[in-house]
Protein backbone atom coordinates (compact mmCIF):
# COMPACT_ATOMS: atom_id res chain seq x y z
CA UNK A 1 0.00 0.00 0.00
CA UNK A 2 2.94 2.73 0.77
CA UNK A 3 4.46 1.51 -2.50
CA UNK A 4 1.43 2.29 -4.77
CA UNK A 5 1.29 5.53 -2.91
CA UNK A 6 4.38 6.41 -3.43
CA UNK A 7 4.46 5.72 -7.00
CA UNK A 8 1.23 7.57 -7.67
CA UNK A 9 3.03 10.75 -5.50
CA UNK A 10 5.50 10.59 -7.96
CA UNK A 11 3.66 9.93 -11.36
CA UNK A 12 1.70 13.16 -10.41
CA UNK A 13 4.41 15.44 -9.37
CA UNK A 14 6.06 14.31 -13.11
CA UNK A 15 2.56 15.87 -14.52
CA UNK A 16 2.85 18.93 -12.80
CA UNK A 17 6.45 19.19 -13.67
CA UNK A 18 6.32 18.37 -17.45
CA UNK A 19 3.28 20.82 -17.52
CA UNK A 20 5.06 23.51 -16.02
CA UNK A 21 7.66 23.03 -18.26
CA UNK A 22 5.48 23.40 -21.40
CA UNK A 23 3.76 26.27 -19.90
CA UNK A 24 7.72 28.03 -19.86
CA UNK A 25 8.96 26.29 -22.80
CA UNK A 26 8.10 28.09 -25.52
CA UNK A 27 9.27 25.28 -27.98
CA UNK A 28 6.53 22.98 -26.04
CA UNK A 29 3.91 21.85 -28.72
CA UNK A 30 0.36 23.52 -28.73
CA UNK A 31 -2.58 22.08 -28.71
CA UNK A 32 -3.36 22.45 -32.19
CA UNK A 33 -0.61 20.82 -34.75
CA UNK A 34 1.45 22.51 -37.01
CA UNK A 35 -0.39 20.95 -40.13
CA UNK A 36 -3.96 22.66 -39.55
CA UNK A 37 -2.25 26.58 -39.12
CA UNK A 38 -2.30 28.46 -42.29
CA UNK A 39 1.60 27.40 -43.93
CA UNK A 40 3.78 30.46 -44.42
CA UNK A 41 4.71 32.42 -47.74
CA UNK A 42 1.23 31.16 -49.46
CA UNK A 43 -0.47 33.92 -51.12
CA UNK A 44 -4.22 32.99 -50.72
CA UNK A 45 -6.37 33.80 -53.95
CA UNK A 46 -9.75 35.72 -52.67
CA UNK A 47 -11.17 36.12 -56.29
CA UNK A 48 -11.29 35.45 -59.87
CA UNK A 49 -9.92 37.56 -62.16
CA UNK A 50 -11.72 38.31 -65.61
CA UNK A 51 -8.60 37.08 -67.15
CA UNK A 52 -9.30 33.46 -65.65
CA UNK A 53 -11.51 30.83 -67.23
CA UNK A 54 -12.91 28.03 -64.85
CA UNK A 55 -11.79 24.88 -66.42
CA UNK A 56 -14.55 22.23 -66.11
CA UNK A 57 -16.86 25.03 -67.90
CA UNK A 58 -14.45 24.61 -70.82
CA UNK A 59 -15.46 21.29 -71.16
CA UNK A 60 -18.47 20.98 -73.94
CA UNK A 61 -17.98 24.35 -75.43
CA UNK A 62 -18.46 24.22 -79.20
CA UNK A 63 -15.98 24.09 -81.27
CA UNK A 64 -16.23 25.53 -84.28
CA UNK A 65 -14.32 25.80 -88.07
CA UNK A 66 -13.55 28.62 -90.18
CA UNK A 67 -17.05 28.24 -92.45
CA UNK A 68 -18.65 28.70 -89.16
CA UNK A 69 -20.40 25.46 -88.64
CA UNK A 70 -20.03 23.45 -85.23
CA UNK A 71 -17.57 20.43 -85.87
CA UNK A 72 -17.22 19.31 -82.54
CA UNK A 73 -17.32 19.99 -78.46
CA UNK A 74 -14.49 19.70 -75.75
CA UNK A 75 -14.40 16.99 -73.97
CA UNK A 76 -10.92 17.70 -72.09
CA UNK A 77 -8.09 19.98 -71.62
CA UNK A 78 -4.52 18.38 -70.46
CA UNK A 79 -2.15 20.49 -68.65
CA UNK A 80 1.19 20.25 -67.64
CA UNK A 81 2.47 19.72 -63.49
CA UNK A 82 3.03 23.54 -64.11
CA UNK A 83 -0.40 24.20 -64.57
CA UNK A 84 0.15 25.14 -67.76
CA UNK A 85 -2.68 24.03 -70.70
CA UNK A 86 -0.87 22.50 -73.19
CA UNK A 87 -3.34 20.47 -75.55
CA UNK A 88 -7.08 20.66 -76.05
CA UNK A 89 -8.97 17.38 -76.58
CA UNK A 90 -12.12 17.40 -78.81
CA UNK A 91 -14.87 14.94 -79.50
CA UNK A 92 -15.91 15.09 -83.37
CA UNK A 93 -19.39 13.19 -84.92
CA UNK A 94 -21.07 10.31 -83.02
CA UNK A 95 -24.61 10.47 -81.43
CA UNK A 96 -25.10 10.01 -77.69
CA UNK A 97 -21.81 9.23 -77.40
CA UNK A 98 -21.44 6.28 -80.22
CA UNK A 99 -19.43 6.77 -82.96
CA UNK A 100 -17.53 9.91 -81.58
CA UNK A 101 -13.94 9.76 -81.95
CA UNK A 102 -11.70 12.05 -80.16
CA UNK A 103 -8.57 14.52 -82.04
CA UNK A 104 -6.23 16.77 -80.11
CA UNK A 105 -4.71 19.96 -81.14
CA UNK A 106 -2.79 22.44 -79.36
CA UNK A 107 -4.03 25.22 -76.79
CA UNK A 108 -2.20 27.67 -79.01
CA UNK A 109 -3.95 26.36 -81.77
CA UNK A 110 -7.57 27.26 -80.84
CA UNK A 111 -9.17 30.57 -80.67
CA UNK A 112 -11.69 31.66 -78.61
CA UNK A 113 -14.55 33.95 -78.74
CA UNK A 114 -17.36 35.49 -76.99
CA UNK A 115 -20.07 38.03 -78.03
CA UNK A 116 -20.99 41.16 -76.07
CA UNK A 117 -24.73 40.80 -74.65
CA UNK A 118 -27.42 43.62 -74.70
CA UNK A 119 -28.63 44.50 -71.34
CA UNK A 120 -30.51 47.64 -70.09
CA UNK A 121 -28.83 50.30 -69.36
CA UNK A 122 -28.15 51.57 -66.13
CA UNK A 123 -28.42 55.32 -66.39
CA UNK A 124 -31.25 57.01 -67.91
CA UNK A 125 -31.15 58.75 -71.19
CA UNK A 126 -31.09 62.37 -71.36
CA UNK A 127 -34.21 64.45 -71.41
CA UNK A 128 -33.04 66.09 -74.60
CA UNK A 129 -32.62 63.19 -76.55
CA UNK A 130 -35.60 61.21 -76.07
CA UNK A 131 -35.38 57.23 -77.35
CA UNK A 132 -37.37 56.56 -80.29
CA UNK A 133 -40.46 54.15 -79.44
CA UNK A 134 -40.87 50.93 -82.05
CA UNK A 135 -43.42 51.17 -84.10
CA UNK A 136 -46.94 50.51 -83.25
CA UNK A 137 -45.73 50.70 -79.23
CA UNK A 138 -46.39 53.16 -76.81
CA UNK A 139 -43.80 55.23 -74.58
CA UNK A 140 -40.08 55.27 -74.81
CA UNK A 141 -37.89 52.08 -75.05
CA UNK A 142 -35.49 51.34 -72.34
CA UNK A 143 -31.89 51.89 -73.43
CA UNK A 144 -29.95 49.46 -73.89
CA UNK A 145 -25.66 48.77 -74.13
CA UNK A 146 -23.44 46.05 -74.89
CA UNK A 147 -21.52 44.01 -71.91
CA UNK A 148 -17.66 44.03 -71.93
CA UNK A 149 -17.10 39.96 -73.83
CA UNK A 150 -14.13 39.85 -70.66
CA UNK A 151 -16.53 40.41 -67.76
CA UNK A 152 -19.05 37.97 -69.19
CA UNK A 153 -16.43 35.12 -69.59
CA UNK A 154 -15.36 35.79 -66.34
CA UNK A 155 -19.24 36.00 -65.02
CA UNK A 156 -19.98 32.43 -66.67
CA UNK A 157 -16.17 30.79 -66.31
CA UNK A 158 -16.10 30.38 -70.18
CA UNK A 159 -16.37 31.52 -73.44
CA UNK A 160 -18.89 31.40 -75.66
CA UNK A 161 -16.77 29.11 -78.56
CA UNK A 162 -14.03 27.90 -79.92
CA UNK A 163 -12.82 28.26 -83.33
CA UNK A 164 -10.41 26.01 -85.17
CA UNK A 165 -9.09 26.64 -88.75
CA UNK A 166 -9.93 22.79 -89.40
CA UNK A 167 -12.99 21.63 -91.39
CA UNK A 168 -15.41 18.67 -90.25
CA UNK A 169 -14.03 16.52 -92.78
CA UNK A 170 -10.41 16.94 -91.51
CA UNK A 171 -10.88 16.38 -88.45
CA UNK A 172 -12.79 13.23 -89.10
CA UNK A 173 -9.79 12.33 -91.02
CA UNK A 174 -7.06 12.94 -88.36
CA UNK A 175 -5.35 10.70 -86.26
CA UNK A 176 -7.61 9.82 -83.41
CA UNK A 177 -6.26 10.65 -79.72
CA UNK A 178 -5.49 7.99 -77.14
CA UNK A 179 -4.78 8.92 -73.02
CA UNK A 180 -1.99 7.54 -71.53
CA UNK A 181 -2.47 3.79 -70.80
CA UNK A 182 -2.54 2.48 -67.20
CA UNK A 183 0.91 0.26 -66.15
CA UNK A 184 -1.70 -1.64 -63.75
CA UNK A 185 -3.57 -2.63 -67.05
CA UNK A 186 -0.12 -3.50 -69.06
CA UNK A 187 1.23 -5.59 -65.94
CA UNK A 188 -1.97 -7.30 -66.03
CA UNK A 189 -1.93 -8.49 -69.68
CA UNK A 190 1.99 -9.44 -69.26
CA UNK A 191 1.39 -11.53 -66.21
CA UNK A 192 -1.70 -13.29 -68.12
CA UNK A 193 0.06 -13.84 -71.46
CA UNK A 194 3.21 -15.50 -69.30
CA UNK A 195 0.59 -17.38 -67.78
CA UNK A 196 -0.88 -18.82 -70.97
CA UNK A 197 2.62 -19.35 -72.27
CA UNK A 198 3.51 -21.85 -69.21
CA UNK A 199 0.26 -23.71 -69.14
CA UNK A 200 1.22 -24.30 -72.72
CA UNK A 201 4.86 -25.55 -72.15
CA UNK A 202 4.07 -27.61 -69.39
CA UNK A 203 3.24 -31.33 -70.84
Amino acid sequence: MLKTLAYATLFGATLVGSGAYAADNSTAPKDQPPQAQAPSGVNFVTRQEETQWRAPKLVGVGVYGPDGKQVGKIDDLLMDHNGATQTVVIGVGGFLGFGKKNVAVPFSAVQWRTEPRQVPATTPPPANNPVSSAPGTSGQQQPMKETDPAATEASQGYPDKAILNVTLAQLKGAPDFKYAPSPFSEANMQSSGATQQTKKTIP
